[in-house]
């Protein structure tokens, strides 16, 4: 079985980042991936919004360096979180829980950083797994 997500997408706020009492830190962040198509001989385009999670060297990273409006590729799995709201009601919520990452302004705006200037962000700079430039 694979749960395997792809994203590319611009950040639609700043990192939201909490510290547990257990010592571990983790990020949450809503990424926008925009569609462009036609009807009607229409240009539309479409936004579709999801909800990342980054924890520990990923979080930190993402507090240090990550923006609203960032151009992010991500690579994760999609997870369910159910809970039971104030009201007892149960509730469920979809997030995709972030693998690998890489911030692309740098790489567009001039030089990338290199993961001991950003921290280890379990990114592949520039590189998929299999070596191979990205095709951005």
């Amino acid at each position: 079985m694979i749960n395997k997500v792809i994203l590319l997408g611009r950040l639609g706020k700043d990192p939201i980042i909490r510290r547990l009492d257990n010592g571990r830190v983790v990020a949450n962040l809503t990424l926008a991936t925009n569609e462009s198509y036609n009807r009607d001989g229409q240009r539309m385009e479409s936004t579709e919004w999801h909800n990342l999670e980054m924890w520990d060297n990923q979080a930190n990273t993402a507090e240090k360096y990550m923006k609203k409006g960032d151009l992010l590729y991500v690579e994760g799995k999609i997870r369910t979180d159910r809970y039971t709201d104030s009201e007892g009601q149960e509730r469920q919520v979809r997030k995709i829980r972030v693998t690998s990452f890489q911030m692309m302004g740098s790489l567009l705006s001039g030089p990338p950083k290199s993961n001991d200037q950003m921290g280890d962000s379990s990114a592949n700079s520039g590189s998929n797994e299999a070596g191979e430039d990205l095709p951005f």
